[in-house]
């Protein structure tokens, strides 16, 4: 299985591949042909960050199809960019904005990275961009929704969580066969689907998105959220989780006079179990 993240080694972000317990850093562009430099370090010492940083994250709507049925002809693909500061990964804490009226709500989702320059693309060819696949949570804040501005209500700083890392050797066919999506609120799952209900394949995702807004590598777009999200409350811990992929942890807070911290809450211990499905 090849995992790769991006971990604070010494006083610089680096990125690495995650074998078993330890992190082998990388030197060199990540997204082309990166080396290894030789130095490794236990994962137990390892402070691991979102994957990417300076990222543009695309949102699918309504991804996925009730079970039992069949995309029609007429469906349209449905999504909107997400323009969210501050993202975090494992570990993240998500501000609660006191200007809020109603609830936030949590999303677990698989996403799909872009490894590649895309314009224009068509499916086979979004499909050869793939880099690889990360758990997302897609905090949102619905009643921005009710006036149509789901973009305002999943843009707030701090309303995205991914990683908590990239698994890079999981095939496009592997997804659509069937991966379960989780959520659990304080040890309680809330939240359930399966990657085989998506009402369009990634590929298709990526080449609908690529004719309209280009796609560079490092970008991310989430692939939606099993039908209904649920809501948290300020307290909670939330772990978004994707079979094969891995999990996600978040915890709810109040909001800070400081912008939200894109490191993990501090005393949180790095998931150094690998996902199933090798």
């Amino acid at each position: 299985m090849q995992l790769v993240g991006r971990a604070l080694v010494g006083d610089q972000w680096r990125h690495g591949e995650i074998e078993g317990d330890r992190f082998v850093v990388l030197e060199g562009d990540v997204f082309g042909t990166p080396s290894r430099t030789g130095h490794s370090l236990p994962m137990d010492e390892v402070v691991l960050g979102p994957p990417f940083e300076g990222v543009r994250f695309i949102n699918v709507m309504g991804g996925f199809l009730e079970p039992g049925k069949s995309r029609t002809p007429e469906m349209q693909p449905m999504w909107l960019p997400k323009a969210c500061h501050y993202p975090t990964g494992d570990g993240g804490e998500i501000q609660v904005p006191s200007i809020l009226t109603g609830p936030v709500q949590i999303e677990s989702e698989l996403a799909v990275v872009v490894g590649r320059p895309l314009r224009k693309a068509s499916p086979a060819e979004a499909h050869e961009a793939i880099f690889g696949w990360c758990v997302f949570n897609d905090v949102t804040a619905p009643e921005y929704g009710a006036f149509g501005f789901w973009a305002v209500g999943k843009s707030i700083d701090g309303f995205a969580s991914f990683g908590p890392w990239v698994r890079r050797d999981l095939t496009e066919a592997r997804v659509l066969e069937g991966l379960v999506i989780r959520a659990t609120v304080n040890g309680t799952e809330v939240q359930s689907g399966n990657t085989k209900y998506f009402r369009f394949s990634p590929s298709e995702m990526l080449s609908h998105v690529s004719h309209r807004i280009s796609l560079f590598p490092g970008d991310v777009v989430t692939l939606g959220t099993p039908p209904p999200p649920p809501e948290v409350t300020i307290g909670d811990h939330v772990v978004c989780e994707v079979e094969e992929v891995g999990a996600l942890t978040n915890y709810v807070v109040p909001e800070t006079l400081e912008p939200p911290s894109t490191m993990p809450r501090r005393g949180h211990l790095v998931r150094t179990v690998i996902p199933s499905g090798a």
